[in-house]
């Protein structure tokens, strides 16, 4: 198959796929950092690219893209500040996180629709395809569920404390760190009720996650051009945002989950075991280790300018 490549369109389609990674992570720092604007908090686009870059970067060093990436977010951008602006910063945090699950749910939807029209497809496909729509409504949910309710909110955090008390057995203040998380959630509440009252701070934040979504997509649906292959792009969208899904999971996932999923469902859709193992490891070398390498470059770079502003 690699003889059948004609290098020249390897080359120009592939080098599309680096362009189209870099533009995906420019809106998907817009997107956060419009969200901040629209909440009082901010922020210049160069310091929400480092940022979004180092969350990147820990997220794929780290298997739990649910957590890590926002919190090291969470910690650079409200380091030094009081329970208010972290309250806002994890108001945008949750935002973000609902317009990217919901762009990427919409996105597998419409593939699925249009893959179910166009394929024979086997039970264990259709069983993969309910699961994981059903998954992500489910969280999206949850998290709507507990942004917009403060009680249920409220009692979870009375229930996680009572649980931290009970394992340390009485050492730790259970009553300071009440007050000092329920400010922050009466801080993040306020944050959700801004956005609330001014939708129209929505408007860009959803173009820009849609822009992010389409951007990181066509980085699967490339590598098969660069190839010299002709996949539906319905195959590229549902392939797509599974493996998404799969690496949101809040649990740490084995080396290699990702890959394993990524060519058993290009199988699925009869394409060669040989060019679907083929196709997922270009697309891994762009969506993993270029971001890999471009976030450490961004931690480093972070951590000189504290050493210069130190010195």
């Amino acid at each position: 198959m690699i003889r059948r490549v004609d290098p020249i369109n390897y080359f120009f389609y592939y080098s599309l796929t680096v362009m189209a990674i870099v533009l995906s992570l420019v809106f998907f720092s817009l997107t956060w950092r419009e969200l901040l604007l629209g909440l009082s908090v901010q922020i210049s686009f160069r310091r929400a690219f480092l940022y979004c870059l180092v969350a990147n970067f820990v997220d794929l060093l780290l298997p739990t893209e649910a957590i890590s990436g926002e919190a090291i977010r969470l910690y650079l951008t409200s380091k030094g500040s009081g329970e208010s602006r972290i309250g806002r910063v994890t108001a945008s945090l949750v935002i973000h996180r609902l317009l990217s699950m919901t762009t990427t749910l919409i996105g597998l939807l419409a593939g699925s629709a249009i893959i179910l029209l166009d394929y024979k497809v086997t039970f264990y496909l259709s069983s993969l395809l309910i699961t994981v729509s059903a998954g992500t409504s489910a969280t999206i949910f949850l998290l709507l569920y507990l942004s917009l309710r403060r009680g249920p909110a409220e009692r979870l955090i009375d229930w996680v404390l009572g649980l931290a008390s009970s394992i340390s057995r009485g050492r730790l203040n259970i009553a300071k760190w009440r007050e000092r998380i329920l400010n922050v959630l009466w801080s993040f509440h306020q944050g959700i009720d801004v956005i609330r009252a001014h939708p129209k701070n929505l408007i860009k934040p959803v173009i820009f996650s849609v822009l992010s979504w389409f951007f990181y997509l066509s980085t699967y649906h490339m590598v098969f051009c660069a190839l010299g292959l002709d996949v539906p792009f319905a195959v590229s969208m549902v392939v797509f945002s599974i493996s998404v899904a799969v690496q949101t999971v809040p649990v740490g996932i084995p080396v290699g989950l990702v890959e394993i999923v990524m060519t058993t469902l290009y199988t699925l859709f009869n394409i060669d075991i040989a060019i679907s193992g083929t196709a997922t490891a270009l697309i891994r070398v762009v969506t993993f280790w270029f971001r890999i390498v471009i976030g450490y470059a961004a931690a480093q770079w972070i951590g000189v300018e504290a050493l210069l502003r130190r010195s």
